[in-house]
């Protein structure tokens, strides 16, 4: 039989995959275009509105959990017990508003003024909808650890990273495939485009 060290040592087969080195030249390879798909996904458009959803999600998420922690100790503190949930509808009531302009105009670049009242109405409920999941995250956590300390503010946190984090993703599909789906390359709508985005909602 032919021996198998020309085999092992032929560089076309290591660089196919098939020796030693393979495993590493196929993953690099792969490491590569996949680097390349998402340096090409994020100089899209669409690459760049999600950034930008991102980016203001990096403002309002830190501002929420800050005006949440402020709440809980101040207004819906009794001294011995303190109430988280109520702290967080009050935070998101707070930020929904700003954080509904921010999306309007920077991430979708929708000017238009046509529908704001629906926009913001839907907004509101899919805001509505993200506190409910956190909420109820956070009493889960709040009767199992109550009076722990540091340990239970770190722990409501965390539930509400999760509940918003769920209701993140699903905001997006609603803001770009319902709601901003008309503008939200920076374009103004025209008549037929108004209709069928009215048509689209039920408010």
């Amino acid at each position: 039989p032919a021996p198998l060290w020309p085999f092992l040592t032929n560089r076309s087969v290591l660089a196919d995959g098939m020796g030693p080195a393979g495993p590493d030249s196929i993953t690099s390879r792969v490491m590569k275009v996949s680097s390349a798909k998402l340096a090409d996904h994020a100089r899209s458009d669409e690459g760049r509105k999600q950034l930008r959803y991102a980016g203001v999600s990096l403002v309002f998420v830190p501002l929420g959990q800050i005006l949440i922690q402020i709440f809980a100790a101040t207004v819906f503190n009794s001294g011995n017990d303190t109430n988280w949930t109520a702290a967080s509808i009050a935070s998101a009531a707070v930020l929904t508003v700003p954080n509904f302009f921010a999306n309007k105009y920077w991430v979708w670049k929708n000017t238009s003024r046509d529908g704001l009242r629906t926009q913001v109405v839907v907004f509101w409920v899919a805001a509505m909808l993200g506190v409910s999941l956190a909420t109820l995250l956070t009493f889960l956590v709040d009767m199992a650890i109550d009076g722990h300390g540091w340990l239970e503010k770190v722990a409501v946190f965390f539930a509400q990273l999760v509940g918003f984090g769920i209701v993140w993703l699903a905001r997006y599909i609603i803001l770009d495939k319902w709601l901003f789906k008309v503008t939200h390359h920076g374009d103004e709508p025209d008549e037929d485009d108004l209709e069928m985005m009215h048509g689209d909602l039920p408010v």
